[in-house]
């Protein structure tokens, strides 16, 4: 029971850590490439949108996180593992999207 609470710092970063790595082993047996400088150029407005998006609700107090479930590092007002949902979640998405392209026609 206690390990189970005092591990909850880390269920955030796990479970993208495993989504990421899913995507990547997806990509890999797939023989997808993701193009780098496209997927940057896709995501990059939306996530910085999100990110003052984020960071405005907080400030205003609208928002908060829950940072005893989080490593505690926080970046822009928002915890690493919200910026990293906002990549990691688009990743997988091209993936299966570009996996999904290649196998269904």
């Amino acid at each position: 029971g206690h390990l189970v609470l005092e591990m909850a710092w880390f269920y955030y970063i796990a479970s993208l850590a495993v989504v990421l790595a899913s995507a990547f082993l997806i990509a890999y047996f797939a023989k997808i490439k993701v193009n780098a400088h496209r997927f940057v150029a896709a995501v990059l407005p939306v996530f910085a949108v999100f990110v003052l998006w984020d960071a405005a609700a907080v400030a205003l107090g609208h928002w908060r996180f829950g940072l005893e479930n989080m490593l505690g590092i926080v970046i822009f007002n928002q915890p690493v593992e919200e910026l990293a949902f906002f990549l990691v979640i688009p990743f997988i998405y091209v993936v299966a999207w570009e996996t999904c392209k290649k196998y269904i026609r």
